[in-house]
């Protein structure tokens, strides 16, 4: 994912998904999607991102837990967000299912 914002290149990140996928998103695309919407969301949602206009100067993960079919990371970043900087906490739940992921639920919360 880090590599698509600097990149702005995400097929790769894209064929991790499923043709269905739950997804739960943050703006600009707020939303629960399910289905094929779901993955056209998905979709939607990261390739907005080209490089220079939004980036991630600096990333830490604080958590991370696997379980199974299930990955759950908790992270903060910051760096630029269409122009404006950018500085928040993330939650990232991963789910999947025969090698491929079937569910993305992203939740944040600007830094104070």
């Amino acid at each position: 994912m880090i590599e698509g914002f600097q990149t702005g290149s995400w097929e790769g990140f894209f064929d991790l998904f499923d043709d269905e996928v739950d997804v739960i998103l943050p703006a600009p695309q707020t939303g629960h999607f399910t289905g094929a919407e779901g993955r056209e969301k998905l979709v939607g949602f990261f390739g907005v991102f080209a490089p220079g206009a939004s980036r991630f100067d600096q990333v830490e993960v604080i958590s991370k837990t696997v379980a199974e079919d299930r990955v759950v990371f908790e992270d903060w970043a910051r760096g630029v967000f269409f122009g404006e900087p950018y500085a928040a906490r993330h939650c990232i739940h991963i789910m999947v299912r025969n090698g491929k992921v079937v569910g993305f639920h992203e939740y944040n919360r600007p830094l104070d």
